[in-house]
């Protein structure tokens, strides 16, 4: 099992790096299916816990975000000039929208 994630781990690194336009396909499909995904889920849990609105206000206007923050995060992984740059910054907006949502569930 540590094998097979281990060698997934090594493949990873040294397809991001590689020139290969399928490689640099792949990585971008990856990146827009996974990565869009947990940014859309970051985002709308980080909205609902910063409104201070009722609940079911907050339910009804968080609606309308997910397709636009998806369509957002496939569009950039396909708009960045490398795969690895598509990688890193929707990895850094998940990682700062999770940021967001566990301290508006601390504060409060």
């Amino acid at each position: 099992m540590m094998t097979l994630i281990h060698h997934s781990i090594r493949w990873f690194k040294e397809t991001l790096t590689s020139t290969d336009p399928l490689d640099q396909t792949i990585l971008r499909i990856i990146a827009a299916v996974f990565g869009g995904y947990a940014l859309t889920a970051t985002f709308l849990a980080a909205l609902s816990l910063v409104l201070p609105w009722p609940k079911a206000d907050i339910l009804f206007f968080s609606l309308l975000f997910p397709p636009l923050t998806y369509l957002a995060a496939v569009l950039w992984a396909f708009a960045a000039p490398t795969a690895l740059r598509a990688w890193r910054d929707l990895s850094m907006a998940t990682l700062a929208n999770g940021i967001v949502a566990i301290c508006a569930t601390w504060i409060r």
